[in-house]
C-alpha cells in the first residue's frame, strides 16, 4: 500500500469518525431508539433479563442479540445517557467498516483486486446513507461487523475453522436483523450452486459450517420459545405488488450512491423526489442565502451514475464472447469478490423479494460491502483506465462527503428535521420532557416483553 493511499485512507477514517460522533445531541430520539437505550439501564438491573428485541417490521419480535449488543456496549462504556450510547454505537459503526482494511491485506493477494475493497472503505466511511444510519440507536450500524466476519469466513471455508466463522457469523447476522438470514442464505445457496466453479472454485468444509451455524442458533432458543407462547399477528406480506418493484435492486443501487435522504429529511413535503429533497439542496447557507452546492453534489452524483449505470453493463457485455464467459459473468465464478457479490444481488435480492414484505433501506446494510464494490466493479468497467477510473471514484467520494456534511449541519441547525421521518432532535425532546414530567425520558419503553 502506498503512502498516498495510507494517507487517504486515514483521511477516510477521520472523516467517518466526525460525521457518526459530531453534535450527538441532535440524534434522532423515537420509540425505537429510547427503547434501545433504556434497556441498557434497566435490563439485569431489578429487570428482567431481555430474551428477545423490538418487533420487526413483519411484526415478528426480533431476536434477543439485537438488543444485547446496546446492553453490552451500554455496560462496556458504562452509558447513562442516551448520547454516550450512541457514541458507542458510532465507534462500533466505524469498526466494522474498518474490518474491511486487515481483509483486504490478509485475503485478496492481487493489488489489482485489493484496490477496489480499499475504495469500498473510503466510500462507505463517508456515505450519507451510510452515516445516517450510523447516527441511530438502531441494530443496522452493527451489521457491517456481522457481515464482514461472515465474509472472512466464506473466503477461508476450505478450512474447518473458516466454514465455522462461516456458519456462526451467517446465523447471528439474522439476529441482529432478520436481513443477515437472506444474505447467509444467498451465499449459501450460491456456494452450493457454483461454488466449484472458475478461478472462485474452492473446496467447502460443510462440517465446519454445519458446526458454526448450530453454535450460532443457540441463543434463538428463547427466541422461539417467546413465538411459540406469544403469536404473533400476520406478517406484514404486501402481496406480489411489492415484490414487482423490484425494491431491493433499486436500493441496491441507490444505497452506495446516497442517493437519497428525501425520506428522513423531506418525507412531509410531498411524494416527489424534488419536494422532499428541495430544501436540503438549498444547503449550505451563506449568510442566510442559499448555495444550492448540496443541490450540485446531487446532481453531480446523479449524472456519474446515469453514466456508470449505461456504459457499464454494456462493456461488460461486451467483452462477452460465448456462453461460457456469460455465465462467468452472470456467476462471478471469475473470482470470489465477484462471486460473492453476485450472490448477494441475484440469490439474496430474490429470497428477499420472494417473501413480498416491505423491504426498507435499512434491510440493505447487510450487504456491505457488497454493494460498494458493485459500484466500484461498474466504474472500473465503464472507464477501464485505472487513472481514470481512481478520479471518478475521487470524485463520487467528495461529493458524497459534502452531502454528508451538510446531513449533519442540516439537521443541527434545524435542531432536527420535522418536515422528514427524522423528527425533533434528541435534546429538544429531552428538554420537553423535563417540563412536562421533571424527567429527561421516559422510565419504561412503551414496547416491553
Amino acid at each position: 500500500m502506498t503512502r498516498n493511499w495510507r494517507l487517504f485512507l486515514l483521511l477516510s477514517l477521520g472523516a467517518g469518525l466526525v460525521l457518526r460522533l459530531l453534535w450527538l445531541e441532535d440524534i434522532e430520539f423515537k420509540e425505537d431508539e429510547h427503547y434501545h437505550f433504556i434497556m441498557t439501564q434497566l435490563a439485569g438491573r431489578g429487570d428482567p433479563w431481555p430474551w428477545v428485541g423490538l418487533p420487526s417490521g413483519v411484526f415478528i419480535p426480533n431476536p434477543g442479540l439485537s438488543i444485547w449488543m446496546f446492553i453490552g456496549l451500554g455496560r462496556l462504556f458504562g452509558v447513562s445517557d442516551p448520547t454516550e450510547l450512541q457514541r458507542a454505537v458510532g465507534l462500533f459503526n466505524v469498526l466494522g467498516i474498518s474490518l474491511i482494511i486487515p481483509f483486504a491485506l490478509w485475503f485478496v493477494r492481487e493489488a489489482k483486486a485489493r484496490e477496489p475493497w480499499l475504495w469500498a472503505f473510503a466510500l462507505a466511511l463517508v456515505n450519507p446513507f451510510s452515516v445516517y444510519y450510523g447516527r441511530k440507536l438502531w441494530p443496522q450500524p452493527f451489521l457491517p461487523f456481522f457481515s464482514m466476519f461472515l465474509l472472512a469466513g466464506w473466503w477461508t471455508r476450505a478450512r474447518f475453522s473458516g466454514a465455522l466463522v462461516w456458519g456462526l457469523f451467517g446465523a447471528l447476522a439474522g439476529q441482529m436483523h432478520m436481513s443477515g438470514f437472506f444474505l447467509a442464505g444467498g451465499l449459501f445457496l450460491w456456494t452450493v450452486l457454483f461454488g466449484r466453479q472458475g478461478r472462485a472454485a474452492s473446496r467447502t468444509d460443510w462440517s465446519g459450517w454445519l458446526t458454526g451455524s448450530c453454535l450460532g442458533a443457540l441463543p434463538l432458543a428463547p427466541w422461539f420459545w417467546h413465538l411459540l407462547t406469544h403469536p404473533a399477528p400476520p406478517a406484514a406480506a404486501r402481496g406480489w405488488d411489492e415484490a414487482l418493484q423490484l425494491k431491493f435492486w433499486v436500493f441496491w443501487i441507490s444505497n452506495p450512491l446516497g442517493f437519497h435522504l428525501g425520506n428522513p429529511l423531506g418525507l412531509h413535503r410531498g411524494a416527489s423526489h424534488w419536494a422532499q429533497l428541495s430544501d436540503f439542496a438549498r444547503y449550505p447557507l451563506l449568510a442566510g442565502y442559499a448555495t444550492y452546492l448540496n443541490g450540485l453534489a446531487h446532481a453531480l452524483v446523479l449524472f456519474l451514475a446515469a453514466w456508470i449505470l449505461l456504459k457499464g453493463p454494456l462493456v461488460l457485455l461486451k467483452s462477452v464472447r460465448n456462453r461460457k464467459q456469460l455465465e462467468t459473468l452472470l456467476v462471478g465464478s471469475g473470482n470470489p469478490t465477484h462471486f460473492a457479490q453476485n450472490a448477494a444481488l441475484f440469490a439474496s435480492g430474490v429470497l428477499m423479494t420472494a417473501t413480498r414484505v416491505t423491504i426498507r433501506r435499512y434491510y440493505m446494510i447487510i450487504h456491505f460491502p457488497l454493494e460498494f464494490l458493485w459500484l466500484i466493479r461498474g466504474v472500473h468497467a465503464a472507464s477501464p483506465d485505472r487513472r481514470r477510473a481512481r478520479w471518478i471514484l475521487g470524485v463520487l467520494w467528495a461529493a458524497q462527503l459534502f452531502i454528508s456534511a451538510n446531513l449533519v449541519w442540516y439537521v443541527h441547525v434545524n435542531q432536527g428535521s420535522p418536515w422528514g421521518d427524522y423528527g425533533e432532535a434528541f435534546h429538544l425532546i429531552r428538554e420537553k420532557n423535563l417540563k412536562a414530567t421533571g424527567k429527561p425520558w421516559p422510565e419504561r419503553p412503551q414496547n416491553y416483553y
